[in-house]
């Protein structure tokens, strides 16, 4: 990444997942990047995939196994993803978190699961924080909506495939260099919650 926030290293992340409950929901798709570097994992989730879910995602569940667009994907148990995805994390410079809508939804969702798995103190030692975009965005611009797909419209002018986690990390890292946020205003927006 480009950016410098005290030897701090942006890792994009997203996650999509079984429904939009952050008490609840499973998380069926957890991607994330950080310059060239990349992690994907694919989960089965613990609970059924509303239509509404599938229909956004394209992920669907047949006899156990997970599908994207009716074709079957390889995933991985929740423990090892999640342990992967710290491993992925060790491996950046001092690693901060960065997704849109994060403070409502993705972290909140991830430290759940990661608290259900004995993980948080793990992953603790490697994260300082997350920062979320969409308030970050409308911090820095003035525009009509604050949502991913207006932003990628606004700033790159270009389609992508939303509510798929690895189009949606790479596009955010696109418009965080675009952006290029000042080290004051990310570390505004920073959460730190455990």
């Amino acid at each position: 990444m480009d950016c410098d926030y005290g030897h701090e290293t942006p890792v994009f992340f997203d996650l999509e997942t079984t429904g939009l409950d952050t008490s609840s929901c499973d998380i069926v798709q957890l991607s994330a990047i950080s310059g060239e570097s990349k992690f994907n994992a694919y989960m089965v989730p613990r609970r059924p995939m509303p239509d509404e879910a599938a229909r956004l995602t394209g992920l669907t569940v047949h006899e156990g196994t997970l599908h994207l667009h009716r074709r079957p994907v390889s995933t991985t148990p929740y423990r090892q993803a999640l342990t992967g995805f710290i491993s992925f994390l060790r491996t950046v410079n001092r690693p901060f978190l960065v997704a849109h809508n994060s403070r409502k939804f993705d972290w909140p969702v991830l430290m759940r699961v990661l608290r259900e798995f004995g993980l948080v103190n793990e992953f603790r030692e490697v994260v300082s924080g997350c920062v979320d975009t969409w308030s970050l965005s409308k911090d820095m611009f003035s525009l009509k909506s604050y949502s991913l797909k207006n932003l990628v419209d606004h700033f790159l002018r270009q389609t992508y495939g939303a509510h798929d986690a690895r189009e949606d990390v790479r596009v955010l890292q696109d418009l965080y260099r675009v952006w290029k946020p000042r080290k004051e205003v990310v570390m505004m927006h920073k959460t730190v919650r455990f």
